[in-house]
Order: structure tokens, then sequence, then C-alpha cells
């Protein structure tokens, strides 16, 4: 497996044992992935030196115990050449957000981890490229990882239980495993699966909503739920057809839509937190030009304001800067300060991850963003903003109470339409 889509498992992985009491099992998978999301957090466009203080808001941002688990994190940054530390500073030594998964991989290839937790990784990827039922599953983990057939049973379980995986009824005894990466390669053909399954009615609206996404790159949850209606908007976000992201600051919660394929052009599927960032970063602006009222700072010129931004220049200077943007400076992709610019003093935007900014300029101008090629990757989950792996969690949990049945239909079309 290619190491940058192995780090972004891991970091997928690491965000799910967060939710759950007990990692026993996935402690090598748990480790890695926290000292990767710690890397991209504090890595920026150049090589950097931040404070122990900004350390540690850095790192409860991205909800690492500074007491418990940041001095191990950084012992093993330190023993890998990473990072070096004084006794009042950090200096990350030239990694940037695109290397910081393939960093990732090498951590976790060094800590040994058990064959248990490789298979749980495999099996990942393995349900994000079609549905793959559970003796499938269990044949081609067994063959790769030589686990007896009581340890592959484990991985599965604790796969599902955690999330690493979803699962669907398929018939009366099997189960189909996927996840919401399923469009994020090869969507076309997928689509068209899902397509099949649905009315005529229903497909024209989706058609409608997708050529509407290419043109725009995000839309407001409100319009997208109007041009569906509630029962196909739930059913198409719970697969990941569509993703969801939030973004809240201090007066509102505001969802937006995205394509899962527009921010990523790989030979292979990439996790949605690998670019969550970017989703935010874009929603964020999208919600300047919509949301925002003038007198705050409505984006109007925003090819400008990004192109500046991209160049290194500070933007501003602007009440809503001071609002809006909050947890990317938390994460380390902005930097909010009070400054003076064309005779005027208030908060400046300087953008600290370039290739950020870059991918959200071409999703700005050109929509739909696939073939724009980005080797970054940035790591993290606007005072808040919950990704789309967060909310499809919601809307499965709730669709899963109402009925099983609700996407079963579409998993079951994706497992027999073939051709992928």
């Amino acid at each position: 497996m290619d190491k940058k889509i192995k780090g972004s498992w891991l970091i997928h992985h690491t965000n799910k044992l967060q939710g759950v009491t007990n990692q026993q099992g996935y402690e090598k998978t748990f480790l890695a992935g926290k000292a990767g999301i710690l890397l991209s957090a504090i890595s920026s466009n150049n090589h950097t030196t931040i404070s122990k203080r900004r350390l540690q808001t850095l790192s409860q941002a991205a909800s690492i115990n500074v007491t418990f688990e940041l001095p191990k994190l950084l012992k093993v940054l330190r023993s890998k050449e990473l990072i070096d530390t004084t006794e009042n500073d950090i200096a990350v030594l030239g990694v940037t957000t695109s290397s910081a998964l393939l960093h990732t991989s090498d951590i976790f290839d060094s800590l040994t981890p058990s064959a248990n937790e490789k298979a749980a990784v495999e099996l990942a990827e393995k349900a994000s490229e079609e549905p793959i039922t559970e003796a499938e599953a269990s044949e081609e983990l067994s063959d790769l990882h030589h686990l007896a057939k009581t340890e592959i049973n484990q991985v599965i379980f604790d796969s599902e239980q955690i999330g690493f995986v979803d699962v669907e009824k398929y018939g009366k005894n099997e189960k189909l495993l996927f996840n919401g990466n399923l469009f994020r390669r090869e969507e076309t053909k997928k689509i068209k699966s899902v397509l099949d399954s649905l009315s005529s009615r229903e497909q024209s609206k989706l058609n409608e909503l997708t050529t509407l996404l290419k043109q725009k790159a995000c839309i407001p949850v409100e319009t997208a739920k109007a041009m569906l209606g509630e029962q196909l908007f739930s059913k198409v976000t719970a697969i990941g057809i569509f993703d969801v992201n939030v973004v809240s600051n201090s007066t509102e919660e505001v969802g937006f839509l995205t394509l899962p394929s527009a921010f990523c052009k790989f030979s292979s599927s990439m996790v949605d937190d690998a670019f969550d960032l970017t989703k935010a970063f874009v929603s964020s602006i999208t919600y300047g030009m919509t949301k925002s009222h003038y007198e705050r700072g409505q984006i109007q010129m925003v090819d400008a304001l990004l192109g500046a931004l991209v160049r290194g220049e500070s933007v501003g200077p602007v009440r809503a800067i001071a609002e809006d943007y909050k947890i990317l400076e938390l994460k380390g992709v902005v930097k909010v300060a009070t400054g003076t610019k064309k005779g005027r003093t208030g908060p400046l935007l300087t953008l600290l991850k370039r290739e950020v900014g870059e991918l959200a300029l071409q999703a700005i101008r050109q929509g739909d963003v696939s073939e724009y090629s980005l080797s970054s990757l940035p790591t993290a989950a606007v005072t808040k903003f919950n990704g789309p792996e967060h909310n499809r969690e919601l809307t499965r949990r709730k669709q899963i109470k109402i009925s099983p049945k609700v996407t079963n239909d579409m998993i079951a079309a994706l497992r027999s339409g073939g051709g992928f």
C-alpha cells in the first residue's frame, strides 16, 4: 500500500479510536496517528519554530492531552529527527503537511505493529474500493497477513464496533462492509450504480445537484435539501456520495456540501480527514461570500483575496477575520493578528499552510478541482468545523435507529453494479 494512503488510514483510524474508551489492541495505530496529527498541526510553509505555549494550544485543539500524551509524542518525533526541542521552543525540521502522512506511515512501521493492526488498515482500504462481503474480507486478510480465523473475526468485529468500516446486511446471512470513502475514486461508475437503484425522479434530482456542485464546488446544505428533499438527501449523504461540512462562528452554524472527489486526484482513494482543512477553508470562504454581511467583512472579490493569501500577503483588516477562522487558526492553517494596512487597523489574516489556500483557490475558480493535482495532505478535522465523516456518521446512526434498510438498496447496487 502506498505510504501516503496508509498514513491517511492511520489518522482516520486514530480519529475513530478517540471516540471509544479503550484502544486496546490498536495502541500502535493510535500512537502513530496522534504523532501524525501533531506533526501536521505544527508544520507550515517553511522551517518553523514555535513556542511551548503555542505547541500546547495546537495540541489541545488536536485533542492531544498535554500532560500524558504530548511528552510521548514529542519523544517519538524527536527520535525520527522531525523536531528539535529547547527549553522554550520547538523547531519543526523541514516537515510540511504534504510529508506528514509519509512520516505517520514510517512511525507506524517502526513501532512493530501487530498483524491485527495491519489487517485493520488493509480492510479499510478494501472497503473503500467497493462494498466487500465479510467472507471475502476474511479470506483476503487471511491470505495477506496469515491470521487465524479467530483473529480475522476479531479484526472485522473491532473494525465494525470502532467504526473503521460500516456494515449493511446483504441477503439473509451476509454482511457488506464499506466506509465513507467509496466515492473518492472511480466515482462516475459508482454513482451510476446508485442511480440505477433510484426512481427516475430521484435520478434527475441527483444529477441536477451533482452538476451544480461541479460548477460551484461548495453549496449550502439548505440548497441541496431543497433540491433533493429530506429523505433522498439523508440517503445519499449517509453513504458518502456528497460530503457535508459544518462551520460555526459565534452566531450560527451553517452546513455546506462538496463532492468527495473535488479535492483529490490520486490513483487510490484518500480518507476525508486528509482534506478536512481545505474543506473547512472553502466552507469558510463560501460562508463569507453568501452569509456574512457587508459591514462585518463580506467577501466580494474571493479570487483576489485567495490569490493574495497564497502569495504570502496579509488580507484585511475586517472584523469577520477575528470571528470566522478560529478553528483554522488553532490548527495552524492561518494566523490572525492585529495590524495596519492601507491606513486601517484591525484583524489581519495570513496563510501559514500555502497548499490549503492553493487548493481552495482552484476550487473556487474551477468548481470541481479533481483534475488539479496537489501533493499535500493536511490532516485535521468558524469556531468549529465538523468534517464529512463526522456528519455522515450522525446520519448513519439516525438511519439505523429508524430502519436498517434505508441505504441497503444503494449499497447492494454498488456491490452488484460491476465495472469497478
